[in-house]
């Protein structure tokens, strides 16, 4: 005797079951991405998957990796900023995503429709956003007994950390127009 047939015998009708259970919507019915989709899906994840991949190696492949520790974060120093980026890793992406998300991909899409001179300017302006925020970023974490000069680094480190990022970002983007 056949399952099917046996579950008749017991009252339950399977084909009935099934297609009552799919109309309810309770069984997803999965449906393959298309290449639309899909493109959609990698320029939201590739630009910061790769960014913070080529992060993650430069601070995993450092000497000083194994070294790092939560006290070391907030001293301005590299090793701080390398033992802030091993411990947030993972908070820190999924900021990313949704900064890709909600943010970099409508502005993107909006600068393709526009001229070389705009998507010039807007380079620009992110190139100075960078700047602002990195100096915001250095004043606050800043210990004033260190002097301006450490100031001074600590800016120039953070802004070329993001001016290599969004390099990153947006050559993917491109790549993947």
């Amino acid at each position: 005797m056949e399952p099917a047939q046996e579950l008749k015998i017991t009252g339950i009708d399977v084909d009935a079951t099934v297609k009552s259970f799919r109309s309810v919507k309770l069984i997803p019915v999965f449906r393959p991405l298309t290449a639309s989709t899909m493109k959609k899906l990698l320029k939201i994840l590739m630009p910061p998957f790769v960014g913070f991949s080529l992060y993650f190696l430069g601070v995993r492949y450092s000497p000083d990796y194994f070294d790092l520790n939560i006290g070391l974060i907030g001293k301005g120093t590299l090793a701080g900023f390398m033992a802030y980026y091993k411990l947030a890793l993972p908070l820190l992406f999924a900021v990313a995503v949704l900064t890709q998300l909600l943010i970099i991909i409508p502005i993107w899409r909006s600068l393709l429709k526009k001229s070389r001179t705009v998507k010039i300017l807007t380079v620009l302006l992110l190139a100075f956003i960078c700047a602002v925020l990195a100096a915001g970023m250095s004043y606050a974490s800043w210990d004033t007994t260190t002097g301006r000069h450490h100031l001074l680094m600590v800016f120039e480190f953070m802004t070329a950390i993001q001016w290599f990022y969004w390099l990153i970002n947006l050559f993917i983007l491109y790549l993947l127009e």
